[in-house]
């Protein structure tokens, strides 16, 4: 019987003799050969080609296990299961002092175990902290803790639809994430109020799908989109120039404005509209009514609807607890009846837009919970549901040949998305 080793070497002194007989058949029969010697010492073992998973770790001769936090269980008791010592568990958490947080662990979390095949011992432990960030404990020559990100993959895909009831009905219907919706309020905040959407309106758009192993994980960027609103069609394209990046229509105007259409992040009822002649509720006379009122629940965040400094914060006898706000020369707003003021807001402050200022109440000569929201043009109120807003900076003439180049294919899929179709992903990545 031949054995292993015998048919190894068979047939590596066929390969050598072919290997010469080639050389001598095919070389010029007038240059002098060189002589072949074969021998252990220059045979060279090919290396098992090493191929690391998704974390970076090689899995050769490891055995990998996967596993969920359970109710009650805690980073000591799932080590503790791993037979690792109590004074190596204590020096990992030592270790993890700054990295994390052993007391915030949670049912559910997702943990990936490395064991050696041989001696059945655990040597690292991945712990999740969510679907994209996780933790890495390691106790095999050295303790370590360490933090990683899985890789994000992306996939452009499209959505499209009229709205009947609502955005997020429609994006729900559609079994599209709803992020969407907020994502396209963020974008056209500056055009159209959100809250006072209406039955025939639409959207399109086309968009960054964000996957982590191959599952759904997010919404990247929106890289343009159209929303058609009381007949009227706004447009936006996501484009980077040298210093900054946002969102432009067609003609490379900003369609972020100075300020926001709406001072919340979600939908809420407008209860009483801006008028120069309504019958106030409690003093039951007809008086001026600069602002829109919101039917807020208590404790509803306020947002400011853009940059600029606190020029008041106070409690002010009927406006009950009030903000004002001057964005610029032009603009100012006002936000009263407030239960309170968020942590830092007083006069002098700068605000960020966005920034939460305060929260709804019924502070004040009221009759219950909303929020009175007012804007000043030069000092003089408007409406803030009818106000025109101030574009933001539009692309520099030096920069509108690449722009326009840019759009153009965008443009072209908007066109062919259909408003009814349901949302797809393109074949094409970006």
């Amino acid at each position: 019987m031949v054995s292993k080793g015998m048919k190894l070497g068979m047939g590596v002194g066929v390969l050598c003799l072919v290997g010469a007989l080639s050389y001598i058949l095919f070389s010029n029969n007038n240059s002098e050969l060189p002589e072949l010697v074969i021998s252990s010492e220059n045979m060279v073992e090919i290396a098992e080609e090493v191929q690391l998973d998704s974390y970076g770790f090689d899995r050769n001769n490891l055995e990998v296990q996967e596993g969920k936090v359970k109710r009650n269980e805690s980073l000591y008791l799932i080590l503790s299961d791993l037979d690792v010592s109590p004074q190596t568990i204590y020096e990992i958490n030592k270790k993890s002092k700054d990295v994390f947080q052993s007391n915030r662990i949670k049912p559910g979390q997702r943990y990936i175990t490395y064991l050696d095949k041989e001696s059945r011992a655990a040597q690292r432990l991945i712990l999740h902290t969510n679907a994209l960030d996780y933790v890495v404990f390691e106790w095999g020559n050295e303790i370590a803790v360490s933090t990683g990100q899985k890789e994000v993959t992306t996939r452009i895909a499209e959505a499209s639809g009229v709205i009947e009831s609502s955005l997020y009905e429609t994006l729900v219907d559609q079994e599209t994430s709803t992020l969407l919706g907020y994502r396209l309020s963020e974008i056209f905040a500056w055009q159209i109020d959100f809250f006072r959407l209406y039955p025939g309106d639409s959207f399109k758009v086309i968009y960054e799908e964000e996957f982590v192993d191959g599952e759904p994980f997010g919404i990247g960027r929106i890289l343009a989109a159209e929303f058609t609103n009381k007949n009227e069609t706004f447009d936006a394209f996501y484009f980077e120039t040298k210093d900054r990046a946002g969102y432009y229509d067609s003609e490379g105007n900003g369609v972020q404005k100075a300020l926001m259409k709406a001072p919340f992040k979600y939908s809420q009822r407008v209860s009483s509209n801006f008028s120069h002649n309504r019958f106030h509720p409690v003093l039951k006379r007809r008086i001026p009514h600069y602002g829109v009122d919101y039917a807020a629940p208590l404790g509803t965040p306020v947002l400011s609807v853009g940059d600029g400094e606190v020029i008041e914060a106070q409690y002010r006898g009927p406006n009950g607890n009030i903000v004002k706000i001057r964005h610029n020369g032009t603009y100012t707003t006002a936000y009263l009846h407030l239960n309170g003021f968020a942590t830092g807001i007083r006069a002098g402050q700068r605000v960020k837009q966005g920034q939460v200022i305060g929260y709804v109440g019924k502070t004040g000569r009221v009759t219950g919970v909303h929020l009175d929201y007012r804007i000043y043009k030069n000092g003089q109120p408007v409406n803030p549901l009818k106000v025109k807003l101030p574009p933001s900076k539009a692309i520099e003439e030096s920069e509108l040949s690449r722009f326009s180049n840019h759009i153009e294919d965008l443009k072209s899929e908007l066109g062919q998305i259909s408003s009814e179709t349901e949302s797809t992903v393109a074949a094409v990545a970006p």
